[in-house]
């Protein structure tokens, strides 16, 4: 593991929970922090499949997620075993989705990260960049579908046509809704 010289070097495995050396760390049981790591690798990787999203995102979460201190990205790395580009490409992602925050230190020329802790944040960054983007792509598929040849389609596939079309308007109207959770949430599907 590349040992970083500043900001959270302390960090390794399965040591992420103590990485921050808090006054209650030295009354923590091991024992008891390795399976809470193991329960948190559990359940952030079912989250992941959950929402699509690949295991190596959710492992990269699960170390920013046990870390106060921010993470450099040779420190993901090293911890996770990750290739560079899987490493990149979770971390890109997560950006993405609002899931983590960079971290600038004037003195450092690297980048750290650190997690996104609002679950507010975390839901509206996912349904701005993957539930808002597909329900766009299905107002084109519908719309293509408008008017030419509906009259000719068999009763069963105009039957399933209007389900799929009154599912699609359905999830529309739960996007005013999801505002709620984070006012850039809207049904507007302009830019």
């Amino acid at each position: 593991m590349n040992q970083d010289s500043s900001v959270g070097s302390e960090l390794r495995e399965p040591e992420l929970a103590r990485a921050s050396g808090g006054s209650d760390v030295a009354s923590a049981d091991p024992g008891a922090d390795a399976k809470v790591e193991a329960l948190l690798t559990s359940y952030f990787s079912r989250m992941a499949d959950a929402v699509g999203l690949p295991r190596s995102v959710a492992l990269i979460y699960r170390i920013l997620f046990l870390s106060s201190e921010p993470v450099s990205f040779q420190q993901i790395v090293g911890i996770s075993g990750l290739s560079k580009a899987s490493a990149s490409t979770g971390l890109r992602l997560l950006e993405r989705v609002r899931g983590l925050e960079i971290i600038t230190i004037p003195s450092d020329r690297r980048t750290f990260y650190k997690a996104e802790l609002s679950i507010r944040r975390l839901v509206s960054g996912f349904i701005e960049h993957t539930l808002q983007p597909t329900l766009e792509a299905g107002d084109r598929f519908l719309g293509e579908l408008e008017g030419e040849g509906e009259q000719s389609l068999s009763p069963l596939h105009a039957e399933r046509l209007a389900s799929v079309r009154e599912w699609h308007r359905l999830a529309r109207e739960l996007v005013p809704l999801l505002s709620l959770i984070d006012p850039r949430i809207s049904s507007d599907p302009s830019p």
